[in-house]
C-alpha cells in the first residue's frame, strides 16, 4: 500500500499531478487516490498525449512515493489501464464509482472523510487542489556541483485545475457543485444504510492514516478490466468490432515489419514497433 495517505504524501501527489497537466495538455475532470492505486476520469485529444501523460505521472508518483517511504523495488503491478466512456449515464455511474472510493471498501463513511488526495471538496465546495513539485533534476546536479542546497530550494507549488464534465458544462459553477453535493451526500447515506444492515463499521481516517506503507492489502481485486464502460449493448459491440479490427490490422502490419517490409500500413493511432536491429541495417544497406 505504496500510497497510503499522510500530510506529506499528500501534498507531493498533488504536485506531481499538477505539474504533469501543466506540461500534457489533458483535461483532468475526477481523480481521486487509493492507498495502492490512483483513479482518473479525462478527455485527451488523442492516445499518444494520454500515454505521455500517464508516464510522466506515474514514474513520478512513484519516485516521490518511494523515497518517502523508503521502497526501492518495483512500484507499480502493471501498466495503466484506458478504459473508454461512452454515453452520459456510464459517465455519471463512472463519477459515482470514484466519489466512492473509500466508502464502498468500508475505510470511511463519508467520501469527504478519505484523508487521501481527493478531488471531493474541489467538486462540492470549489477548493482550490495544489501541491508541491521538486525538481529533482536540478537538485541532483547542485549535489554533484558540490553545492550545499537544500531540497526545499528546488520546490515549486503546482495548482491542479480540474476541466467542468462535458454534461455539466450548462450548469452554473453553483449548480455544479450542488450537483455532486447530491450525489456525495447519496453515497454516504447509502453507505451508513449498508452497514447498519451488516453490522459492521468503517475502518476509519486515523487508522487509514497508520497503515504501513510496505505491508500488502489482505485482498486484491483481480478481475480483468472491461474493454469500456458502455451500458448500451449495439454501441459496445461496435467498439467491440472495432477494437478487433484495429487488433487484427495491427498484428497483420507488424508481422510484415518483422519479415522486412519497412512499407506496411498500420492503423491510424497507433504506436509503431521498433523494427529488429539488423533487418533495417540489411535494408539500409542494400538500398
Amino acid at each position: 500500500m505504496l500510497l497510503t495517505p499522510s500530510g506529506e504524501l499528500n501534498d507531493r501527489l498533488l504536485g506531481v499531478i499538477g505539474r504533469a497537466l501543466s506540461l500534457y495538455p489533458v483535461m483532468l475532470h475526477l481523480f481521486v487516490t487509493a492507498s495502492n492505486h490512483i483513479h482518473l476520469i479525462v478527455t485527451v485529444s488523442n492516445i499518444e498525449l494520454l500515454s505521455k501523460f500517464m508516464c510522466y505521472l506515474n514514474s513520478n508518483l512513484a519516485r516521490e512515493a518511494g523515497k518517502l517511504y523508503q521502497w526501492k523495488e518495483k512500484f507499480w503491478g502493471r501498466r495503466f489501464t484506458a478504459i473508454p466512456i461512452d454515453g452520459e449515464l456510464d459517465l455519471i455511474r463512472r463519477v459515482r464509482y470514484l466519489l466512492s472510493h473509500g466508502c464502498k471498501e468500508n475505510l470511511v463513511l463519508h467520501p469527504s472523510d478519505w484523508p487521501g488526495v481527493h478531488c471531493v471538496q474541489a467538486l462540492t465546495e470549489g477548493k482550490t487542489l495544489s501541491g508541491t513539485w521538486y525538481d529533482r533534476t536540478a537538485y541532483y546536479e547542485s549535489c554533484r556541483q558540490a553545492e550545499e542546497r537544500s531540497l526545499g530550494e528546488f520546490a515549486k507549488r503546482y495548482e491542479v485545475p480540474l476541466t467542468t464534465l462535458p454534461i455539466l458544462e450548462y450548469l452554473s459553477e453553483k449548480q455544479r457543485q450542488e450537483w455532486y453535493q447530491r450525489m456525495v451526500q447519496d453515497i454516504g447515506d447509502e453507505t451508513a444504510e449498508r452497514l447498519r444492515q451488516e453490522g459492521r463499521g468503517v475502518l476509519g481516517a486515523k487508522r487509514v492514516l497508520r497503515q504501513r506503507p510496505q505491508e500488502r492489502p489482505r485482498k486484491v481485486k483481480r478481475s480483468p478490466a472491461p474493454l469500456c464502460h458502455c451500458s448500451d449493448p449495439e454501441r459496445r459491440k461496435a467498439i467491440r468490432d472495432a477494437y478487433r479490427w484495429f487488433r487484427d490490422e495491427y498484428r497483420g502490419a507488424s508481422k510484415r515489419l518483422r519479415e522486412g517490409d519497412l512499407t506496411a500500413p498500420f492503423p491510424d493511432n497507433c504506436f509503431l514497433p521498433a523494427p529488429a536491429f539488423n533487418q533495417v541495417k540489411a535494408l539500409a544497406t542494400s538500398g
